[in-house]
């Protein structure tokens, strides 16, 4: 079974990580063109490292995969409010709802004390344990 991982990024940092893997996946790309027909296909190009094009092209593709799905996670944050920094993750966890009901009134002294923005960033903090792991 495929394990997952959860990553946080901030817009510009997801911006910046798929842009490096769209130039991965172009060298790729230009090593299958290089391989396949013999010519360089642009001033840049450094042939990558592999046994045929048609492995290039597979690692090409594995890289079009990974920024497909990132940009598609990103589109359906932006779209709805399903982004855990827009939205409390509570649904369907009255235990979760408990536990950060709990933590917050623990925490209200010292919450108060602190901006809008503050009490929202310290408030994500605490819903960070109330989230599924998978």
């Amino acid at each position: 079974m495929q394990e997952n991982y959860f990553i946080r990024l901030s817009r510009m940092d997801l911006g910046q990580l798929i842009d490096g893997l769209c130039l991965r996946e172009k060298s790729w790309r230009n090593t299958a063109i290089y391989l396949r027909d013999g010519y360089i296909p642009d001033d840049t190009f450094v042939c990558e490292e592999c046994k045929s094009e048609y492995e290039a092209e597979s690692i090409a593709d594995h890289y079009k995969r990974l920024i497909t799905d990132l940009q598609k996670q990103k589109k359906t944050q932006d779209s709805t409010n399903s982004n855990p920094e827009r939205q409390l993750y509570l649904d369907g966890k009255s235990d979760g709802q408990l536990n950060l009901i709990t933590r917050i009134e623990a925490n209200w002294p010292n919450i108060q004390r602190y901006t809008t923005a503050q009490i929202r960033s310290e408030l994500m903090r605490f819903t960070d344990d109330i989230c599924d792991e998978n």
